[in-house]
Parts: structure tokens; sequence; C-alpha cells
């Protein structure tokens, strides 16, 4: 991490820290006490678990991050992806509650058995394919598809691939030829 990011991200969180101390100050009628800007500084005498904001039950989403409906690419092209409300963890790790893996789904609709695992392509398929498996806990990989429109949605499973339904919304892509 760059120091101009590790930077920015302390001082996003010191904000929100001091934003959230104040707030907290004036509904509670508890005095701040700001010390230094070092992150490891007491920013307020607020607890981290009343300043902990936790996910909504349902608040649960996944999503492309670099693409988008209607985008128009050349293969291979780089895919980033991710979750809300959930933890990733490679599939080897065996059953680790509020946890899982991405899959990409190509060209198909949801699949219909909800208890079935989501099935994998053959290791040589390249035109059809179809299931995507990210089972290492990959946040992002590089999709060669043919040429074409393809419509892509990601879905959520556990370490056994079985989806949570937890799902993208589906998006379409034209694969531009070369």
């Amino acid at each position: 991490m760059s120091a101009r990011t590790s930077s920015g991200k302390r001082s996003s969180i010191i904000g929100l820290t001091l934003l959230l101390c104040l707030t907290s100050s004036a509904d509670e009628n508890r005095k701040s006490v700001v010390t230094t800007n070092t992150p490891d500084a007491t920013i307020c005498s607020v607890s981290a678990l009343d300043r902990t904001i936790p996910f909504p039950i349902g608040e649960k989403a996944l999503y492309f991050v670099n693409i988008r409906d209607g985008d128009k690419l050349h293969s291979p092209f780089r895919v980033v992806f991710a979750v809300s409300g959930m933890g990733v963890a490679p599939s080897q790790a065996g059953h680790i509650e509020g946890t899982g893996h991405h899959h990409i789904l190509i060209d198909l609709a949801l699949p219909p058995n909800i208890k079935a695992p989501i099935p994998f392509d053959s290791p040589d398929e390249k035109l059809h394919q179809h299931y995507k498996h990210f089972g290492k806990g990959e946040t992002e990989a590089v999709l060669d598809l043919p040429p074409g429109k393809h419509k892509l949605r990601l879905m959520f499973a556990n370490h056994l691939h079985i989806p949570y339904y937890i799902a993208s919304k589906e998006i379409t892509i034209d694969v531009l030829p070369q």
C-alpha cells in the first residue's frame, strides 16, 4: 500500500471516528478528547463497541467493480468483483460462518436448484464457458470470452459451492473482435 493511500485511508478513518465521537458526545453529553493527529492517539472517549456499525440483516450485496452493463471490451479483460455483508474465504478453509467465495455465471440464468452446487465447466472449455469458480478467494480475474454479447452475473457460494443466493445484477457486455 503506498504512503499516499495509507495516509488517505488514515485521514478518512480519523475523520469518521472524530465525527462519530462528536455525534455521540452531543447525544450523550460526553466530552471529546482530541489529542494528536497520529492513528495511535486516543481520538475520543467513546468505546469502539459504541462506534461499531454492523451490517443490518439482509444488507448483503455482490457487484462488479470495474465493468458495467453495456460496456464494450476486447478480450482478454480484467474483471474485479466484491461482496459486502459477508467475508471472502477460500473453499479449502472449510465451513466458516458468514463467508464464501465468488462465481461468475456466463450467459446463464440463476440456477433453479438452490441446494445443488454450482457446476464446473470442463477444463478445456473455451468457447462455451458458463461457470467460473474463484474458490481460492480471488476477487479479480482475467476473462477471455469469444466476440459477441455476453451476460455476466456474480453468485456467492459456500465452501461446497452451494449458493447463498446472493447474486449481482445481471449485466450485458459486448466483447469486440480483435
